[in-house]
């Protein structure tokens, strides 16, 4: 191996692209080896690599929007959770000198 202290800049630039390269290379085939493998294995024991495995992971669960605690008295279809940016309709009453209090469900 070369001693790296007589290599120039753009040789070493050069060098450490080649190395990368064959890292991920070498990664990808050990990824295949090891599935490969894996396989053999299961297929061995009379079983799939889902079955070793089990089931993936399902995707994250959708956070609810809560529960309605204010009610539109001139709408019982408007609702708000009391979180995130007030409606209009809370921004009117409220403005019209009144409580929220008398919006709770």
């Amino acid at each position: 191996m070369a001693d790296l202290s007589t290599l120039s800049l753009v040789e070493l630039a050069d060098l450490k692209k080649k190395i990368d390269v064959e890292i991920v290379r070498r990664k990808e085939a050990e990824k295949q080896n090891l599935r490969a493998e894996m396989l053999r294995m299961a297929a061995a024991a009379g079983l799939s690599l889902a079955d070793v495995l089990g089931a993936e992971k399902k995707g994250r669960k959708v956070a609810s929007s809560g529960v309605a605690q204010f009610r539109n008295p001139a709408d019982a279809e408007q609702t708000w959770t009391g979180r995130g940016r007030k409606p209009q309709w809370v921004l009117d009453w409220l403005a019209s000198g009144k409580s929220i209090d008398d919006l709770r469900i």
